[in-house]
């Protein structure tokens, strides 16, 4: 009766390990490559979509909640300059004028509380990584 219940234990974690080191992998795979400017100039397509885009940081903020929780927001702009906005949970190590790659899902509208955001990539399920 033990080793059922080991063999049942052994076998939940190795399922939650496999799910913590291939699941992100399978989400960054399924983002669509592409840009600032073509998200902007196709809303609609890309709206609700996990995407991955590159650009300059252009303004870069850290901020706490109202619950303690610390979050990142910065403006990207590609080489047309399009900009578009980027949220991420945590403080990013990064600064103004890094070029980053950016995985995370584009919402053209974005309603949180009483607050509404347009034209946002929310990196929390995905990444924001420096570049060069």
């Amino acid at each position: 009766m033990k080793s059922v219940k080991s063999s049942k234990l052994i076998l939940a974690v190795l399922l939650v390990l496999v799910c913590f080191f291939f699941v992100p992998k399978i989400v960054y795979a399924q983002a669509i490559k592409t840009s600032v400017s073509d998200i902007l100039s196709n809303q609609d397509k890309y709206d609700g979509k996990m995407v991955k885009v590159e650009g300059k940081i252009g303004s870069i903020r850290f901020k706490t909640s109202k619950k303690g929780n610390a979050y990142t927001t910065l403006l990207i702009k590609d080489s047309s300059n399009a900009v578009l906005n980027i949220f991420s949970f945590g403080t990013l190590s990064l600064k103004k004028n890094d070029f980053v790659i950016v995985i995370g899902r584009y919402q053209k509208v974005k309603h949180v509380g009483s607050f509404t955001f347009y034209n946002e990539i929310d990196a929390s399920e995905g990444s924001v990584e420096k570049i060069k």
